[in-house]
C-alpha cells in the first residue's frame, strides 16, 4: 500500500487547515515511511522535516487545482499506480479530478476522501459515491453524510484527533503568563483560534457581552484575530463599557499556541447556534484545550459533546447569562481537577499519530 496525500495548499501557512494537513502528512510518514508521499504545490520544504515530499514547484498563486487536472494522469502513468495505491485528500476539487480521470482512463487506484463539513451542492454526492473510503471528524458528520448521499456507512469512519502532546509541557499558569506577558493578577477566560470562519462569527461577541454579569477581576482574552476583526470586536466591547476587561491579540505562531492556552484559567468554545457549528464544524482546538490541562466551556452541541461531554462544561448557545454562570461554576467546581484529568487522559488517544494509524488500519482491513 502506498498513500499519496494531495493538497493544493501553499506552505508556509498558519491556518488550522494548513496545520491539520501537514501534521497528518507527518503522521502518515511516521507509520508508512517511503510508502507515503506528500504532494505540495510549492518549493518551501523546511517545515516538513524528513518526510517524503513531492514538490511540484509551482509559483502560481491561483489555479493550482487546475494544474493538478493535467498533472494527475501523468503522475499515475509514471508511477504505475495500482489498486493498492491510495490517494488521500480533503480538497473536493482535487478529489473530483481524481474521480474524473479514474472513470475516463479506467485507472485502478483507490480514493480516500476526508470530510470536515458538507457543502450542500453537487460535491457531496459525487465525491462520496465515488470514494472507496471516507473519513469524517465526528459521528454526527458521519450520520449527516450517510443520510444525504446514501453512501454505505461501512465505507465511512469517524476518526477523532489530533494533537501533538509534545507541544503541551506541564507548565504552570504563572509561567505561561510570564512568557506571554498576560496579566498575572486577573482571572483569564480564553478563546484561541480564528475569530471567524467562512465569514461566520465564532461567538466572540457572546464572551464580550457576558462580562457585565461577571466579577471585575475576570477578563476575556482573544488570541488569533485579524486586525480588522479586532477593531470590530473592540467596538462591541466599547459599546457596553467592558473594553478594559478584554484583551485582543493577533495571530500567533503555531508553536506558541500551547503557551497561550496554558496561560488561561478557563478555555472557551463559544460557537453560536448556526448549522455549520451545530452539525459538522468540529473544532481542532478541542484537542488542544484538552491537552492544556485547563477547564473547558463549550456551546452545548451534540457534535462537540461527542468528545467533551464527560470532561467539560456546556452552556446554552448564545445565552450570555448562562455562559457567565458556567464560568463561575467551572472556576469553583470541586470536580474541576477530575474533569481536567479526564480530558487529558482521553486526549492521549487523540494524537495525530493515533489518528493516522486508525485511518491506515481502516483502509488495510477492507
Amino acid at each position: 500500500m502506498r498513500l499519496i496525500y494531495l493538497t493544493a495548499k501553499k506552505y508556509p501557512g498558519n491556518t488550522a487547515d494548513h496545520i491539520f494537513i501537514s501534521q497528518m502528512a507527518q503522521a502518515f510518514f511516521s507509520l508508512l515511511s517511503r510508502d507515503s508521499i506528500f504532494v505540495v504545490t510549492n518549493d518551501y520544504l523546511n517545515n516538513f522535516g524528513n518526510i517524503n515530499v513531492l514538490n511540484l514547484k509551482l509559483r502560481l498563486k491561483k489555479f493550482r487545482s487546475l494544474y493538478y487536472f493535467f498533472w494527475i494522469p501523468f503522475f499515475v502513468l509514471r508511477k504505475r499506480l495500482k489498486k493498492d495505491d491510495i490517494f488521500f485528500c480533503n480538497d473536493m476539487f482535487l478529489l473530483s479530478i481524481l474521480i474524473f480521470w479514474r472513470k475516463l482512463l479506467r485507472f485502478n487506484y483507490k480514493i480516500c476522501s476526508e470530510w470536515h463539513l458538507l457543502f450542500n451542492d453537487w460535491r457531496d454526492e459525487f465525491v462520496a459515491s465515488n470514494s472507496d473510503y471516507l473519513i469524517v471528524t465526528s459521528q454526527n458528520l458521519k450520520k449527516l453524510l450517510v443520510k444525504k448521499t446514501g453512501v454505505d456507512e461501512k465505507r465511512v469512519m469517524a476518526v477523532y484527533g489530533g494533537v501533538d502532546l509534545e507541544n503541551f509541557k506541564d507548565i504552570s499558569k504563572e509561567e505561561a503568563r510570564s512568557k506571554t506577558s498576560l496579566p498575572a493578577n486577573k482571572i483569564l477566560i480564553g478563546y484561541i483560534g480564528l475569530f471567524k470562519t467562512m465569514g461566520l462569527t465564532k461567538g466572540i461577541e457572546i464572551m464580550i457581552e457576558s462580562l457585565p454579569y461577571l466579577p471585575e477581576n475576570i477578563s476575556m482574552v482573544f488570541v488569533g484575530g485579524l486586525e480588522k476583526e479586532i477593531v470590530e470586536y473592540l467596538k462591541i466591547a466599547k459599546n457596553i463599557g467592558v473594553e478594559k476587561k478584554c484583551i485582543f491579540l493577533g495571530r500567533q505562531d503555531f508553536s506558541d499556541i500551547a503557551i497561550y492556552e496554558q496561560a488561561m484559567d478557563v478555555l472557551v468554545i463559544p460557537y453560536p447556534n448556526h448549522p455549520h457549528f451545530r452539525e459538522f464544524g468540529f473544532p481542532m482546538k478541542v484537542y488542544e484545550y484538552m491537552a492544556s490541562r485547563r477547564p473547558i466551556i463549550y456551546s452545548d452541541f451534540e457534535l462537540i459533546k461527542e468528545v467533551l461531554g464527560d470532561c467539560a462544561y456546556s452552556f446554552k448557545p448564545e445565552d450570555t447569562r448562562d455562559f457567565a454562570q458556567k464560568i463561575l461554576f467551572a472556576l469553583n467546581d470541586s470536580n474541576k481537577d477530575f474533569k481536567i484529568k479526564k480530558a487529558y487522559d482521553k486526549v492521549k488517544f487523540y494524537t495525530w499519530l493515533s489518528r493516522a494509524e486508525k485511518i491506515i488500519n481502516f483502509i488495510k482491513n477492507d
